[in-house]
């Protein structure tokens, strides 16, 4: 393990609170200069769209025909436009011409024949792409089709459309947004396979935003009407405007799902219509836990005392096993308790379990505080045994919104919220249906926008896999592997399979902390019988686990914690795919509480480590009050605090693999090691800053240097951002507020390049937390009275910001023990004496 400064890590000498500096307007980045991308084969691009631009006709004929069939006016058609590097507003034009933008998104992708890179040696291999959604009726898309053909003759259009003009040189595609988009599915088959063909199932329905009430009950009008026909009903739906969202969730006939996961798309009227965004199966991708030990669980602790900080949104919880009994509370406004019977209650056990005591294999104490469940799943009636999952009729971002409410806003009846001191929600569930694919989930906005209104850290896991394809190799030939060779095996089957094995939604939310899985627990080295370690007992990523990238290539997950070690069987035939079922009740996996009786067992997945990282988080919590005392701080400037000391205390173990998949695909910014509340070490200085800052300014964050540092051994210097930004989620940048930092400034030698991360990788897309390191082993000719500092900057985006952002920032500097310096005492009282004599102080 390559962290440093833990083995003298005391709690006498705590993380030390300092002062940013005052804040400057800077100048806003320059744009303009010469294109990133180059235009070839212009000829046979303008050619392929002639032909899609002709197609379009008859898409909006099959619509017109569909909405006859229902008696329904206006027929309407959403169009798909994708473009290369380019950031033109259309809102303006396209208002102008009677349509209108339902969604944009943004990504970035490989060149091709038609735009190439200009640069031999670019800074990124990659070319922007934006996704733009459209819809247009029958005159509407006639003028849009006049315009392209007036464009293609000489390249000019009428005035007013400039942007229109300068739009056409960039696009690469155009259609309509069909069948197969809509379809956001898990594995049909399998999924609903042998069961009756006349069975009520639940799906879920996301309708395009449209911009007024009028078209929005127009729509959802049209939509249940074609339900109808298809056998189905409306059982629910949900507007929200803070993240332009509209949902409808129905039940319809199996035969239905049938029908789609035959491709007989034909038969089934909904899925037709140009209104429907998505549709898709209801689920949780959470892993089987496994039967219990017959082993009682041994208590000793001291009891909780305060109120909680950390609530799970999950299952119901056991109700009086011993590790649970008086350390949890639980807040059931939706009486979600009563559809559990017994020995159902496996998840939010588990995760409490998690929550309070860690991995039980390590005997550790527990919690100081208790712990809130705020019941969002019940057993699902639709499977044997009973899955839990979200409530059949509920729509995920409605339910975290009414979630939100309970703890934090007042009642109609003027009673008080329920939980005003939690800051932190663990979130151990993701929808299978929705692996992220560039466009932001509604889950994920919704997520965003309550982080930032509450002021809240929302820790979610990155999502559970069970089975990993090995083709062109087989089960057989990977157990026949051992050592590396196994887990390199491993690792390229996850490589090659990281399009299927992508985030699970709200798994790529910017506020959130993602939380991905490592291949790893307390547990001691149980029999394998006919089970197999895909890495044989070496460290590398838990092949359950998602893998990144997120949002505009956003790093992602921002980290990981062990998931416990997930095994394969073998003893059958051979195999092109294995699965990885529950973890005995004898381990190995995360020891955790059995949901009948004092039993105990052990789970895997990333559901697992998030709650491990959102124990730490709680611990953290308690550790800022003692840091902070006596000074104000703001909900978000705590939830970005809790953050970024969780991002400044990951590493990587040096025996660590996960080549060839992209470490930050893999593990984000690394693996969750340091405990700050354990305190520091002699030789290091962890300090902690709190700020805010406005659009187009930057503020100075100063580390105080010690003397001795005038010898040639190792330093290492360490910064971590984090904040919670507000969204604009009609606009392709998202994020309305990008921070970042500078390398390192000050009378040191130049720091070069940032170890693991590197600085163009950690601030990517639409990220909200930024962790950098450098190392060196270069003499310091400076001590007391000089200072390296680290300038946050902010930017705004996405429309604009309109007020100053919170954040926290932690920045370190590490000395080999072998200098001898205490670093520590000589850069706290230089912190102290410069914050005694601020103005104002």
């Amino acid at each position: 393990m390559t962290t440093a400064g833990t083995g003298g890590a005391s709690t006498d000498r705590p993380i030390i609170l300092s002062e940013a500096g005052l804040a400057r307007s800077i100048q806003r980045p320059g744009g303009g200069g010469k294109g990133r991308v180059n235009y070839a084969n212009v000829e046979k691009r303008v050619e392929r769209l002639d032909v899609r631009f002709d197609a379009l006709s008859a898409a909006l004929s099959d619509q017109v025909k569909l909405a006859a069939s229902i008696q329904s006016a206006d027929p309407q058609l959403v169009l798909v436009m994708e473009a290369r590097e380019e950031t033109i507003d259309l809102s303006g034009v396209a208002s102008s011409m009677g349509i209108e933008v339902v969604a944009e998104a943004e990504s970035r992708v490989e060149p091709d024949d038609e735009f190439t890179l200009a640069s031999d040696k670019p800074r990124s291999p990659l070319i922007a792409s934006c996704l733009h959604a459209i819809c247009v009726n029958q005159t509407s898309l006639n003028s849009l089709l006049t315009l392209w053909r007036a464009w293609k003759k000489d390249g000019k259009l009428p005035r007013g459309k400039a942007k229109l003009r300068d739009f056409f040189v960039h696009l690469k595609d155009i259609r309509p947004w069909g069948t197969h988009d809509r379809l956001k599915m898990i594995d049909w088959d399998d999924h609903f396979g042998g069961v009756d063909l006349d069975q009520l199932v639940s799906i879920e329905i996301e309708l395009w935003f449209r911009g007024s009430d009028t078209t929005r009950n127009a729509a959802q009008a049209n939509v249940t009407a074609l339900l109808a026909r298809d056998g189905g009903s409306v059982t629910s739906s949900a507007v929200i405007l803070q993240i332009g969202y509209h949902g409808l969730k129905a039940r319809v006939p199996n035969r239905v799902l049938e029908q789609l996961a035959r491709g007989q798309f034909e038969s089934v009227e909904v899925v037709k219509s140009a209104n429907v965004m998505y549709l898709k199966a209801s689920g949780q991708d959470a892993l089987p836990i496994g039967e219990s030990t017959d082993a009682e669980a041994k208590v000793v602790s001291p009891p909780p005392t305060g109120s909680p900080v950390l609530c799970l949104f999950d299952g119901v919880p056991a109700a009086n096993h011993s590790l649970l009994s008086n350390r949890v509370t639980v807040l059931d406004p939706d009486d979600l308790t009563a559809d559990y019977g017994v020995g159902v209650r496996r998840h939010g056990t588990a995760m409490a379990s998690i929550a309070i005591w860690g991995d039980r294999n390590f005997d550790g104490p527990a919690a100081a505080r208790p712990v809130l469940i705020r019941p969002v799943m019940r057993p699902c009636e639709e499977t044997y045994p009973p899955a839990e999952e979200l409530p059949t009729d509920s729509l995920a971002p409605d339910l975290m919104w009414r979630a939100f409410r309970d703890l934090f806003d007042e009642t109609p009846d003027g009673m008080p919220p329920s939980a005003p001191e939690v800051s932190i929600i663990n979130l151990s569930m993701g929808d299978p249906a929705t692996p992220f694919d560039s466009v932001l989930s509604a889950w994920a906005r919704m997520i965003d926008w309550l982080s930032y209104e509450y002021g809240v850290l929302v820790i979610v896991s990155a999502g559970n896999y069970g089975q990993l394809d090995l083709s062109p190799s087989n089960s057989s030939d990977l157990a026949q592997l051992a050592g590396d060779q196994r887990r390199q095996a491993t690792l390229a089957a996850l490589d090659r399979q990281q399009n299927a094995r992508r985030l699970l939604a709200p798994a790529e939310s910017i506020n959130a902390l993602t939380v991905g899985a490592i291949h790893d627990d307390g547990a001691e080295n149980a029999p394998l019988g006919y089970r197999v370690d895909p890495n044989d007992g070496l460290v590398s990523v838990s092949p359950v686990s998602a893998t990144g990238s997120g949002y505009r290539l956003s790093l992602k997950p921002d980290l990981a914690a062990p998931g416990g070690r997930a095994y394969f069987a073998t003893g059958g035939p051979s195999n092109s795919s294995i699965r990885f079922p529950p973890a005995s009740p004898l381990g190995p996996g995360i020891k955790v509480a059995a949901p009948e009786g004092n039993k105990e067992t052990h789970t895997i997945g990333t559901s697992a480590a998030a709650a491990l990282v959102s124990r730490r988080a709680a611990r953290l919590h308690d550790l800022l009050d003692e840091v902070t005392a006596g000074r104000t701080m703001s909900r978000r400037q705590r939830a970005s605090a809790m953050k970024a000391l969780l991002i400044h205390g990951v590493d990587r173990f040096a025996d660590l693999s996960t080549s060839p998949l992209q470490l930050e695909r893999a593990i984000g910014n690394g693996i969750l090691v340091r405990d700050f509340t354990a305190g520091c070490g002699s030789n290091e200085a962890v300090l902690l800053f709190l700020g805010r800052i406005s659009d187009a300014q930057e503020q100075p964050l100063a580390i105080p240097l010690p003397d001795g540092l005038s010898v040639r051994e190792a330093k290492r210097i360490e910064g971590t951002l984090a904040w919670l930004s507000p969204v604009n989620w009609r606009h392709r940048q998202y994020r309305r507020a990008a921070l970042s930092f500078v390398t390192p400034e000050g009378p040191i030698p130049t720091l070069g390049t940032a170890r693991g991360i590197s600085s163009d990788t950690a601030k990517a897309g639409a990220t909200t937390v930024q962790h950098l390191s450098w190392d060196t082993s270069s003499a310091w000719a400076v001590g007391q009275g000089s200072e390296v500092t680290i300038r946050v900057k902010c930017f705004a985006q996405a429309g604009g910001l309109d007020e100053p952002v919170d954040y926290a920032a932690v920045a370190s500097i590490w000395v080999a023990p072998a200098v001898g310096v205490d670093v520590y005492t000589q850069v706290r009282d230089q912190v102290r004496a410069r914050v005694a004599v601020q103005p104002g102080a």
